[in-house]
């Protein structure tokens, strides 16, 4: 025998609550290595604030749904028309508008940050035009979603109906492209400088480790809105369900690499210091260095770009778990120059 919407919803809202419980943690994590680090702590402002503002959005939702339940289950909804489920299916309710909107604040953010991480990753703003053309017909969809949803209206019992359905619509295509793309051009980017680097670390893959945490992710938060998406054009109720559960694993998501990463480094890290008392050098990564004005090329010396190992403000500058690996790799590479396949090993120290 099936569940009733209300049943669903009553369910779904305590996996939320376990979901929640966890990206609780995985935030306290994330405040952690974004923090522990004295000389970083500038550089991770704007990423101690995106988590802050996802983790706020994720606590609000979480406290919005709660209020909701209560009302479809024990005040409004026993005399709404349609009953308890009634209540649910009524997308006007001011609980669900709150929801909506909420949920859709916080995928802008959760896409926005990952293509800055696409554009520091590449130093190209060229390489972003399509991630950004889909964020920005995110933002134009919420709006519209939302002042659609404010509006009452006779179909507001009918979340599938064309008026409130075209806009739902365009809102999980235009977040689920956005998001793969740029994930895509992050993970090809990392990639390509792995397997430019492996010669010089053909044992110390630390930007394998990015690689995969990168790619599982942005593999987590698709299949989530695939099928939030999918059981939207079906026609089913599940939507609902679904969209309760998206909320937490986008704040999951978000800390999931930091604190994968910055973990897996800190702990092969402290083993390569005690390994070794050699002298630290330096892997460039980036086409450009930063000098007092900007950015400025490097060529090796036949006058090529040195590919650099293009990462060092990504690693540096935007992300704890990323510059955790550049000290990795600091630490563990020695010796002087050496030029291989546009990837120069400097034993000075580069300010990022």
């Amino acid at each position: 025998m099936g569940y009733s919407l209300s049943e669903s919803l009553l369910y779904a809202l305590c996996v939320q609550g376990f979901l929640y419980g966890f990206s609780v943690l995985m935030f306290i994590l994330t405040g952690w290595i974004c923090m522990r680090d004295q000389k970083r702590r500038n550089t991770n402002r704007g990423v101690i604030i995106s988590g802050a503002l996802l983790f706020l959005l994720s606590t609000a939702i979480f406290i919005n749904n709660i209020i909701r339940i209560r009302e479809g289950l024990m005040t409004v909804g026993p005399t709404f028309p349609g009953g308890t489920d009634g209540f649910f299916l009524d997308i006007s309710q001011t609980t669900f508008v709150v929801k909506s909107t909420l949920y859709n604040v916080q995928t802008l953010v959760l896409d926005a940050v990952v293509i800055h991480r696409t554009y520091v990753a590449w130093q190209r703003w060229y390489i972003i035009v399509l991630p950004v053309c889909g964020w920005l017909g995110l933002a134009v969809a919420t709006i519209g979603n939302n002042v659609t949803l404010a509006t009452p209206a006779p179909t507001s019992s009918d979340v599938f109906d064309h008026r409130t359905g075209r806009w739902i619509a365009v809102v999980y295509a235009t977040t689920l492209s956005a998001n793969l793309l740029a994930t895509a051009l992050l993970a090809f980017r990392i990639w390509s400088v792995n397997r430019r680097s492996s010669a010089f670390h053909a044992g110390n893959n630390q930007l394998g480790l990015v690689l995969r945490v990168v790619i599982e992710s942005g593999a987590i938060y698709s299949a989530a809105v695939i099928a939030s998406f999918s059981c939207f054009l079906v026609g089913t109720t599940g939507t609902f369900v679904t969209l309760d559960l998206l909320v937490p694993i986008i704040n999951i998501v978000f800390n999931m690499i930091i604190v994968r990463v910055g973990l897996a480094t800190t702990t092969s890290f402290s083993q390569a210091n005690s390994a070794s008392d050699g002298p630290a050098s330096n892997m460039e990564f980036g086409s450009r260095h930063r000098s007092r004005r900007g950015f400025r090329n490097t060529e090796n010396n036949d006058g090529t770009k040195s590919l650099a190992v293009e990462l060092t403000r990504y690693m540096e500058m935007n992300d704890p778990e990323i510059g955790s690996i550049s000290d990795k790799e600091r630490e563990s590479t020695k010796g002087g120059h050496h030029h291989q396949d546009g990837i120069v090993v400097s034993r000075e120290t580069i300010t990022a």
